[in-house]
């Protein structure tokens, strides 16, 4: 009995290191997102577009002007 269970965990360690072996050798998958459409600026374009008081994405354009209108105390 007692030789039964090691031969069992033996076997099951193996399939274990074969399943990891194959896995680790299998090509990598490629990743959705990786690379996008937009570049930074373009995405906060139609991201301001969309919100045009969020003052965040006038600072990420550079909009200082944009701020000054939507927020005059607003501190830059």
């Amino acid at each position: 009995m007692r030789e039964l269970l090691i031969y069992v965990t033996i076997i099951f360690i193996l399939l274990l290191t074969a399943i990891n072996i194959n896995k680790f050798l299998q090509p990598k998958k490629q990743v959705l997102g990786i690379e996008t459409q937009n570049t930074e600026r373009e995405f906060w374009r139609d991201f301001v577009e969309k919100h045009p008081n969020y003052i965040p994405g006038w600072i990420e354009l550079g909009d200082l002007d944009k701020i000054k209108q939507i927020d005059p105390n607003y501190p830059l």
